[in-house]
């Protein structure tokens, strides 16, 4: 019997090689890929353990840029046993099967992985204890290695990565400038203003320039608001485009979206902003005539052969007759060519559905009343003044002013019939004159004829503000009847959607939900203001004839100087009260007071020469020339 001497070397090498035998139990033998993001492997393919992981490997290393390819496969070992898995190539992820399975028992070696995989319960230790027993031969140790080559080739991916993108930038941003540039010299653009950054009232008059050019004929109202740190500008009209064509126009001067996601407005603007501005919200709204009422019912009975009656609970083909109105008008476009349906242009069906409504036609310039110009001189003590107006000249001889301004003020007031002071309760708005019945006495004859004066001719003053009142009273119920229309509108729109039902993003209804939603703020927004503007219009019809002293009222002399009678009283006992104590009223209530006498009197002057004057159609007679 002979033994064998070996180094304590070999005997520590030979005990690893037994411990390592005791602890693998299986090796893997081939791989079968079920199905992968990448176009590497076919489905159900099979392959070697070996060359799988080579091109598993080349596949996470060509991935290096980001993001990952799931890839399940199937894993058979020499002992028959089997395993499931999907693993994630990428660089930064997982770079084949035996980095996953290292990947797992390195977690599983902390703490934490330790409390994860136990409360997983026993089937996740038994997996732990499962791939454990697994030798993966050179590509286990190779795994380290593989790990520093992936981590050089991510830096390497987001350097260069970093570097396309600040290349991108400076070229966006070039481009950019460029369309600055452009944008700032091109003739399409000559009728808006280059305003640059400027506020939204400024943009406002860019986007009337833009709307009058595109409809000449149709009237828009550009309204500008400004709340918190947004701006916004309102864009409403009646009849006309449509509310898509108008929006392709205005939207441009956007300057950013709303993002809900993150509760927060973000900024976007584009060239075209740099040079003509921009606002952060535009709203457009358009109004429905009868008109365009009938118009859609048109369209209504010439798609579905069904007449609107008018009732509200109509239904045609299960909708309600008033969602298909609001519908149909939404798709009516009137320009001065004649109407569009769908962007097409379109006829009704019969002379006989067409609304008693010409197209829009162009405005002529003969139509629009020139702007009067004003010039006056001084003469002796007095003041001339000549208003041209078109052909026409109107000149004013001898006006008692203390100004150029109020000179002007008196003549147009002359030619106007009307004066609006500073007690005018309307605050300067004339009201219309009654006529007068030719006086039935006769003059004797042989002697002259009285010259009737403006006084004269004033008229039933307490039955023309009654006249006013009434008008204001019936625009403040129109308006509140508009606004009864449109939250019946608002109504019948929720009526198709069930309270709390959120919006189903990808489903078809998706759009419509949000169309819908969009209308019911649009629609409710316009009864609010139409309710408020009820509410003014009835306020200033409370307010008519209770305010300071018309001019044109007969009894404004006499009101005037019963006004001036009080204040000239305190004024002397202002005085007499200092006299027996100093101090017992300040300068400032004297002069104040003294101030107010001297513009009553002034007034009265004025108006006693205006109700004495002769009447317009003779003073405008012998002051007319040319």
């Amino acid at each position: 019997m002979s033994a064998t001497i070996i180094t304590m070397e070999e005997f520590k090498t030979a005990a690893q090689q037994a411990e390592l035998a005791a602890r693998f139990v299986r090796r893997p033998v081939s791989v079968q890929v079920l199905w992968s993001e990448s176009d590497a492997w076919a489905a159900d393919q099979l392959l070697s353990f070996g060359e799988f992981e080579a091109q598993a490997l080349a596949v996470a290393m060509a991935h290096a840029a980001g993001g990952y390819l799931k890839t399940k496969i199937t894993v058979t070992f020499d002992d028959g046993k089997t395993y499931t898995a999907r693993i994630d190539l990428a660089a930064g992820d997982e770079l084949c099967f035996a980095h996953h399975c290292a990947a797992m028992l390195r977690h599983y070696e902390t703490a934490e992985g330790r409390e994860y995989y136990g409360s997983m319960g026993p089937d996740a230790l038994v997996l732990i204890e499962f791939v454990q027993g697994v030798d993966f031969g050179r590509a286990g140790q190779l795994i380290d290695e593989m790990e520093q080559t992936a981590a050089l080739a991510v830096t390497q991916a987001k350097e260069q990565a970093a570097a396309q993108a600040a290349a991108n930038e400076q070229a966006a941003k070039q481009a950019f400038n460029a369309d600055i540039e452009r944008l700032a010299s091109a003739q399409e653009y000559a009728h808006l203003t280059r305003i640059g950054r400027a506020g939204a009232k400024d943009v406002a008059k860019n986007i009337r320039a833009d709307l009058k050019k595109a409809w000449p004929a149709v009237k828009f109202s550009v309204r500008c608001e400004r709340g918190g740190w947004s701006s916004s500008v309102r864009v409403s009209w009646t009849d006309g485009p449509t509310v898509a064509e108008v929006d392709a126009l205005v939207n441009r001067y956007e300057g950013g979206r709303f993002n809900g996601m993150t509760d927060c407005y973000e900024h976007n603007a584009s060239p075209f902003n740099e040079v003509f501005g921009y606002v952060d919200y535009l709203f457009t709204s358009r109004d429905r005539s009868p008109a365009l009422d009938t118009l859609a019912k048109a369209v209504i009975l010439q798609e579905t052969g069904v007449a609107v009656t008018g009732d509200e609970n109509q239904l045609i083909e299960g909708e309600f007759a008033l969602t298909l109105m609001h519908r149909a008008c939404y798709r009516i476009g009137i320009t001065h060519t004649g109407y569009q349906l769908d962007g097409q242009p379109w006829t009704p069906a019969s002379e006989s559905e067409q609304p008693d409504m010409a197209p829009v036609t162009q405005l002529q310039p003969a139509s629009i009343e020139p702007k009067p110009t004003f010039r006056a001189h001084r003469v002796a003590d007095g003041w001339t003044v000549s208003i041209s107006q078109g052909d026409q000249l109107h000149r004013f001889e001898g006006l008692q002013a203390h100004s150029f301004a109020e000179a002007c003020r008196v003549a147009w007031a002359l030619l106007m019939q009307t004066t609006p002071p500073d007690d005018d309760p309307d605050g300067g708005q004339p009201l219309p004159v009654a006529p007068v019945a030719e006086p039935v006495n006769q003059t004797m004859q042989g002697a002259e004829a009285p010259t009737p004066t403006r006084a004269a001719l004033l008229g039933d003053y307490q039955g023309r503000v009654e006249a006013k009142r009434e008008r204001l009273e019936g625009r403040a119920g129109k308006a509140q009847d508009e606004s009864a229309g449109r939250h019946a509108a608002v109504r019948s729109i929720l009526s198709w959607i069930v309270p709390g039902q959120p919006i189903l993003v990808g489903h078809h209804s998706e759009w419509r939900h949000r169309r819908d939603l969009a209308r019911v703020d649009h629609q409710m927004g316009q009864a609010v203001a139409l309710a408020r503007k009820a509410e003014h219009l009835a306020q200033r019809a409370e307010a008519v004839g209770q305010g300071g002293i018309a001019s044109d009222d007969p009894d404004a002399l006499a009101q005037l100087q019963g006004k001036l009678a009080k204040r000239e009283a305190r004024q002397q006992a202002m005085k007499d009260a200092n006299r027996a104590k100093r101090s017992t009223y300040q300068a400032w209530q004297l002069s104040n007071n003294g101030a107010e006498i001297r513009r009553l009197r002034q007034r009265i002057e004025q108006l006693r020469a205006l109700h004495s004057a002769a009447p317009i159609e003779q003073a405008g007679l012998a002051h007319v020339r040319g």
